[in-house]
């Protein structure tokens, strides 16, 4: 199966300055826990032009507000192992009415905190806005209220010092937010880099249908494995400009 998907970076690297990335991923954004990436994996990844890992390291964990994945670790050092030095990561913030959540300031003090007592360095942090509509609800204030938490998380995130970034694709972005304005319209911080979710199976960073404020990205998620192909393992692959 890797020999299948991973062949596209090799088509395509030799033309496009681009950054071809492997991830991992769930099979729902409300999982315990993201894919345990093997040395292996980002091995065979390495291999075939992937240069950057981007791994979750932080998920909704309902049941306790929020939790640094418990993947997070051995996925990083899986990577690093393979020769990965360029590492970005990726945040399921924990928000929903009938969830008892840290604040987002104790979400990432988390975030820094398994950073720090790694020593890990990292590129950009990712903030993941998706919505469950089963499990873990989030997102569920109505749009003005999801329009107020969002701005609550940004400003958060900005006290922090990190680099980040946003990833949402422009269906779940209207479904959350803008239903009291036209389709998108909606601007939280369109200054942030957008990584967008279109299963295309093409890494062409094109954006087709402008949300958010933002009419070009820097990011795709571009290709889902096929879990059914590799023992339930469950990896995505994105493509960067930088």
């Amino acid at each position: 199966m890797f020999r299948s998907l991973l062949v596209l970076p090799t088509l395509f690297v030799s033309s496009l300055a681009l950054i071809f990335a492997v991830e991992s991923d769930t099979l729902a954004s409300t999982a315990a826990s993201a894919t345990l990436v093997s040395t292996a994996a980002y091995t065979m990844a390495k291999s075939q032009n992937f240069t950057r890992a981007v791994i979750r390291v932080y998920g909704p964990g309902c049941s306790v507000g929020g939790e640094v994945d418990p993947n997070f670790l051995s996925s990083y050092n899986n990577a690093r192992a393979a020769g990965f030095s360029d590492i970005d990561i990726y945040w399921y913030p924990c928000n929903g009415s009938s969830n008892n959540c840290k604040s987002y300031a104790t979400q990432l003090s988390e975030i820094s905190a398994i950073l720090s007592a790694h020593s890990i360095k990292i590129g950009t942090l990712w903030i993941t806005i998706n919505r469950n509509i089963v499990g873990c609800l989030n997102w569920d204030y109505g749009p003005t209220g999801n329009i107020a938490q969002a701005q609550q998380l940004i400003a958060a995130v900005k006290a922090t010092g990190f680099k980040f970034g946003i990833s949402c694709d422009s269906l779940i972005w209207t479904s959350i937010f803008d239903s009291a304005f036209s389709p998108g319209d909606f601007i939280l911080d369109n200054a942030a880099p957008l990584w967008f979710r279109s299963i295309s199976q093409m890494p062409t960073i094109t954006l087709g249908i402008p949300f958010g404020g933002w009419t070009t990205a820097v990011g795709q998620h571009y290709s889902d494995f096929d879990t059914a192909l590799d023992g339930g393992l469950q990896i995505g692959l994105s493509v960067f400009t930088h």
